[in-house]
């Protein structure tokens, strides 16, 4: 495919920021595009690790006091969804104009975005699929549903994302599991009247996957230059 636009790649793996400088860079890359940037695509980890928030969900949901006590950070996304824990991921965030007509739609976005993450796991010898669609989340944990923004192997969901929309600009952001951390967003969260803690993390461990579980490559590095790769190869686009 013919290039035809170039786009500005930041390359922050490995740079330590904390959960809500995270948040207010993908705003700010968000808030350029709209203003006339070109698209931008960034990729990042959690250091220390973060317990990120739907942007309508209820602190209520959060156990603060274990947060505390797992040195795990708190912070609302500007994005839906529900509460995914941050540490063992690798993230990416993609600004880019809102596509005109029925292209800058939600799910038409997704889909086109759903093409390069596919590719790019494919160069680690991981075959994701687009998710099916299970309906509206009602738990508090992000990956126990898939919805059609999320990239599945098999019927284990491992790639979850989420859009917000500004101006005439699209940000879509989402993690990758590398690996699972001693501690998981059950152990973050308050749980429903009448839940079972081990039932919620054997639920957990069944419907998620990690790349290391997948025995792909888990280097963070490694996992964002195939993205990158993929990005470059299936849109008509060059981060550089």
């Amino acid at each position: 495919m013919t290039t035809t636009a170039t786009g500005r790649l930041f390359d922050d793996v490995g740079t330590a920021r904390s959960a809500e400088e995270q948040m207010a860079t993908d705003v700010a890359m968000l808030e350029a595009v709209a203003d006339g940037a070109s698209p931008a695509l960034r990729l990042y980890e959690w250091s220390p690790p973060a317990l990120s928030l739907g942007r309508f969900q209820p602190l209520a949901d959060v156990d603060e006091e274990a947060c505390d006590r797992a040195g795990v950070e708190v912070v609302r996304r500007p994005t839906g969804g529900r509460a995914l824990l941050h540490g063992g991921d690798l993230t990416y965030a993609v600004a880019i104009p809102r596509p005109a007509g029925p292209a800058g739609s939600v799910d038409a976005v997704y889909c086109r975005l759903a093409a390069p993450l596919i590719a790019g796991l494919a160069q680690l010898g991981v075959h994701a699929s687009v998710a099916r669609h299970d309906g509206r989340a009602t738990g508090p944990v992000c990956f126990t549903s898939m919805q059609g923004a999320d990239l599945r192997v098999g019927e284990r969901k491992l790639c979850g994302s989420a859009q917000v929309r500004r101006g005439g600009a699209v940000l879509q952001h989402g993690s990758v599991l590398l690996r699972r951390l001693p501690v998981d967003e059950v152990a973050l969260l308050h749980l429903r009247p009448g839940e079972d803690a081990q039932l919620a993390r054997d639920q957990l461990r069944h419907r998620t996957v990690t790349l290391e579980e997948l025995g792909a490559a888990v280097t963070a590095g490694a996992v964002a230059e195939a993205l990158v790769d993929g990005l470059r190869s299936t849109l008509d686009m060059d981060f550089r």
